[in-house]
């Protein structure tokens, strides 16, 4: 309050302090709770920037009819990624009193780490609310097929790192679908009832009921 040039020199400080841009990172990879994995900026959907370039540098090449094949424990030569679609820089230069829109892609348990160059390290979760009913409905499925099965009974060898009340989910018509509880296949050789038929489908985990509270 008492500095030489008093109101005049705070509003051309405050002023200078507007022009200043300073470093932005959203999401770290160093921490394991992090959850981010890039975000879009403005409402520009066209372009994804990831949450470090490393990223991008250390990437190994994948896709379609590609992989890796090779000794155990051989590391594959990590291949640059160069697409227009990504932004291959994790660091966004934003001045003092700036509104920047994200939509951020992130791992609903994790947390969202936000490092300037200004203020300490911000760290931001989701709430169990806003994301727990959702994942309650978000069940593993397993592609199987062509089987061939009774149409009355399905009896499928259960998948065992999917647990119980396994389905066999299939399409019926162009719009519509049919779950049917698996019967556990046994080592009893029989003949069957019914004509089958060759189908395929996914195995997956029923969703547990909804329960109304008292």
């Amino acid at each position: 309050m008492t500095e030489a040039g008093g109101t005049g020199a705070r509003r051309a400080a405050f002023a200078a302090l507007g022009r200043q841009l300073f470093p932005v990172r959203i999401g770290e990879l160093a921490r394991s709770d992090d959850g981010i994995v890039g975000f879009f900026l403005n409402d520009d959907y066209t372009r994804f920037h990831v949450v470090d370039k490393v990223v991008a540098s250390a990437a190994l090449a994948g896709g379609r009819l590609s992989g890796h094949l090779g000794l155990l424990g051989t590391v594959p030569e990590p291949e640059p990624i160069d697409h227009p679609y990504l932004v291959l820089e994790d660091t966004l230069l934003i001045r003092p009193g700036d509104t920047v829109r994200l939509t951020v892609l992130m791992l609903p348990a994790g947390k969202l780490h936000l490092t300037s160059g200004v203020l300490p390290r911000k760290a931001l979760e989701l709430a169990d609310d806003w994301v727990t009913p959702g994942l309650a409905r978000a069940v593993p499925s397993m592609r199987v097929g062509p089987v061939l099965v009774d149409p009355a009974e399905i009896r499928l060898p259960n998948v065992a790192s999917l647990g119980g009340n396994q389905l066999f989910t299939r399409r019926t018509g162009p719009l519509t679908w049919r779950d049917d509880p698996i019967l556990a296949a046994t080592m009893n050789a029989y003949l069957p009832k019914m004509p089958h038929e060759i189908q395929e489908g996914w195995i997956r985990v029923a969703p547990a009921e909804e329960t109304e509270a008292p």
